[in-house]
């Protein structure tokens, strides 16, 4: 299926004559490209010459648009500086004509495109200007300007113009304006045949169909494409759909005349069947940057060739086959290209913004799936790998041999009804992947056992002693008994009367000898019943036949051990005061961050926040990790907890971002959005919200309730009552207090009001 059509040679005098100084201008030039020496500007491969088909030249502007004459044999660059014809060969180019020269500056030589003639006009060219002129030059001329005709019908910039596949003489327009112009240039009048308003914004782009040549497709600022007949120009479009969410930029038709792609801001390109009615496209690539210009790459019926509007430099060739990824990428422009064409299936011209004109072939574009890693692998929160492994290694981008060479009876129907090979295809094509994949649990990570302790453990350090009791237990009943044994440790090490401040102890020796003494013997006693849990666990291995050939000697060893524990508790309790106990704490918090154990880390913190220090930075780390794992995990109220006992503002500040309180509707349970005036009505039934309890009027400002009875009212009436009453003032029974009484407020109550709140509140 060939995309390029070649244009009929008709008998025609003026035609052969135009042909003819044509293709002697290109030749003079072809044959000075050896030896003159190029007069424009340095380039990176010298001054426009190239190597191994790859050549670049550089101009004195940036370039907007790109054409290729129906002979192959010249392309007409255009910009807003310039407008020039360049013979091209695989090694060199050569400027032929610049068609500005001689010509006055004007803002109708400001070219948004360029377009090339073909049959009878194949020596003309057509420019869209920012000023809505179309300007028609004739580069046969030798003298006087080349500019033939100027066309004013639109009242604002023109972005694309468009001539006939078949018939040079028809020229179509889209502009800024919303309307659609077409021309027949052999009108000497020169006005517009047709016009067509597609009850839009502005047009970005119109092309026509390649087989059904009194069809076009048009693309509009709003994100919509339009199918249009010239054969009714009074009738609306044939068809309308949304096609990106943003200004749709380019359109193109595929070769077959029944597909259309399309590239917008949304960085997306879709392609569409245009002969079924259907508003979902039969494939999406997404691109990395907004899509300016795409074309279809003839002879390939399922690759695509892309330019990006700007962030990126490259033009991606894509296989819809296999959307999420470019097939080829062209890396030769230094800012982002604004126009290619294809010369044949393997030759690229493309201009840029970077002033620079540049001969491709598709040899020399690299393949980005070659640079990418096949092999990977990611851990989830379950503690579960997936990984993936190389199965063989493939030369195509596409494996041909999974494309069945027959296909089934329902397909070879659809086949015969005139069906496009490129959705046969693809109906049957199953891709499968290079890759093998697997997942394998690793119980490396206990998440049932991280969400029991995030649930169960005691954070409040109001009393260390009973917070570490209660989270041994926790972690003895779920098997962890090295951090149960690590909670006693700390029982024992932070006793109440070692965390008393020296200033606060009193003078009286008599009363610091029996604190001391109670403190020690408290100690001895949490020592011993830890060497009794050691003795219990040793003499559960011990068989029960030496328990009946050696009772006696069990006895006497158990006597000794018993002295042993006594005399080891009073050496420690002389020794005790002089532990250090930060020095200890620091050692347990290192240990469990090598193990990467931060519930352990922040959790030991909040017990012992008031009587140990911790390095500011570690310390956000640690809260960080935690409250992220919390969060993956769902536990929203454990995090919260956690978010508001961390002493560093920047964590505390996460319950702050984005905290609303919705209100619903006590009668059709709607959420109330509310005014800027206050929310006390509902928009669904157009109710009033509850009143107040006391005055039975609407509250449109500050509304206090309490959460136990759902009653409330008026700030000042709820103080008033308060200040003598502990009962709800409807006589519902419920004892209101404090804790249970919330204040809501509408619009955002200033620093005046919140202290009046606050006056208030603490009055009840």
């Amino acid at each position: 299926m060939n995309s390029i059509r070649k244009s009929s040679n008709r008998p025609n005098s003026t035609g052969s004559t135009n042909s003819g100084r044509m293709q002697r201008i290109v030749s003079q030039a072809t044959a000075r490209l050896s030896s003159d020496t190029m007069n424009s500007e340095p380039d990176y491969h010298g001054g426009g010459s190239g190597h191994d088909g790859l050549v670049r030249y550089r101009l004195h502007g940036p370039l907007t648009s790109i054409a290729i004459s129906p002979e192959k044999e010249a392309v007409a660059v255009a910009g807003r500086e310039v407008l020039k014809i360049l013979a091209v060969n695989p090694s060199q180019v050569r400027e032929v004509l610049n068609l500005r020269a001689g010509s006055h500056l004007s803002t109708n030589y400001n070219s948004n495109d360029v377009k090339w003639g073909n049959n009878a006009t194949k020596s003309k060219l057509a420019t869209a200007s920012n000023n809505g002129a179309i300007i028609l030059w004739d580069i046969n001329r030798t003298t006087g300007r080349r500019a033939e005709r100027v066309i004013n019908e639109h009242s604002r910039a023109v972005n694309r113009v468009c001539f006939q596949p078949d018939n040079g003489n028809i020229l179509l327009s889209a502009s800024q304006d919303g309307t659609m112009k077409c021309w027949d240039l052999r009108d000497p009048k020169l006005a517009s045949r047709y016009r067509f308003e597609g009850k839009s914004e502005s047009v970005r782009d119109v092309q026509f169909n390649p087989v059904h040549q009194h069809e076009f497709a048009a693309a509009f600022e709003m994100g919509t494409i339009q199918k249009w007949d010239m054969r009714n120009p009074k009738a609306l479009y044939d068809r309308k759909f949304s096609a990106h969410n943003g200004p749709c930029l380019t359109v193109d038709w595929h070769p077959s005349g029944r597909f259309v792609a399309s590239g917008g801001r949304d960085k997306t390109i879709k392609v569409w069947d245009m002969s079924v009615d259907s508003r979902r496209p039969m494939y999406t690539i997404r691109t990395m940057a907004s899509v300016s210009r795409i074309q279809w790459r003839p002879g390939y019926e399922h690759e695509i060739t892309s330019c990006a509007l700007l962030t990126d430099n490259r033009i991606h060739v894509w296989d819809i086959r296999r959307p999420h990824i470019a097939k080829y990428a062209f890396d030769f422009h230094d800012q982002p290209p604004t126009g290619c064409e294809w010369l044949n299936s393997d030759v690229l011209y493309s201009c840029g913004k970077d002033k620079t004109f540049v001969r491709q072939e598709i040899h020399q574009a690299y393949q980005p799936v070659t640079v990418l890693r096949r092999n990977g692998m990611g851990w989830n929160i379950q503690g579960d790998l997936a990984f993936t492994v190389d199965r063989s290694a493939r030369d195509s981008f596409v494996d041909e041999s999974l494309v069945p060479t027959k296909p089934t009876s329902t397909q070879s129907k659809k086949w015969k009804k005139g069906t496009s090979k490129l959705s046969i295809e693809d109906e049957f094509i199953q891709y499968v992947p290079p890759q093998s994949c697997g997942i394998s649990h690793l119980p490396m990570f206990d998440f049932e056992a991280f969400s029991l302790f995030a649930e169960h453990y005691d954070i409040s350090g109001d009393d260390v002693l009973d917070s570490c009791e209660k989270n041994s237990d926790v972690a003895f009943k779920l098997g962890r008994y090295r951090t149960a044994q690590t909670w006693k440790i700390i029982a024992l090490l932070f006793q109440p009367g070692d965390t008393e401040d020296e200033d606060e102890e009193e003078d009286d020796e008599g009363q610091d000898g029996n604190k001391e003494g109670s403190q020690h013997q408290q100690q001895s006693k949490q020592l011993s019943l830890l060497l009794q849990e050691d003795e219990s666990s040793e003499s559960e291995s011990t068989s029960s036949e030496e328990e009946e050939d050696e009772e006696g000697t069990e006895n006497s060893i158990e006597e000794s051990e018993t002295e042993s524990s006594a005399v080891f508790s009073e050496d420690m309790s002389q020794l005790w005061s002089t532990w250090q106990h930060q020095g200890v704490v620091n050692d347990l918090m290192d240990y469990y961050t090598e193990e990467g154990d931060v519930q352990m880390c922040v959790t030991l913190y909040l017990v012992l926040r008031h009587h140990i220090q911790v390095n500011a930075d570690r310390l956000e780390d640690w809260f960080a990790a935690y409250i992220d794992l919390l969060h993956r995990f769902k536990l929203w109220t454990t995090a919260t907890a956690v978010i508001n006992a961390c002493p560093i503002v920047r964590i505390r500040e996460r319950n702050e971002n984005a905290t609303t309180i919705n209100i619903a509707c006590n009668n059709c349970f709607k959420l109330v959005m509310g005014t800027p005036q206050g929310a006390w009505a509902c928009d669904k039934c157009h109710r009033l919200l509850n009143p107040c309890s006391i005055c039975h009027q609407t509250v449109r400002g500050l509304y206090v309730w309490c959460q136990g009875c759902n009653h409330g009212g008026h700030l000042e009436h709820m103080r008033e009552w308060f200040n003598s009453e502990n009962k709800c003032p409807t006589g519902c029974g419920h004892s209101c207090t404090l804790p249970s009484l919330v204040t809501l407020g509408s619009p955002p109550a200033s620093k005046q009001t919140i202290q009046h709140i606050t006056n208030a509140m603490a009055t009840l």
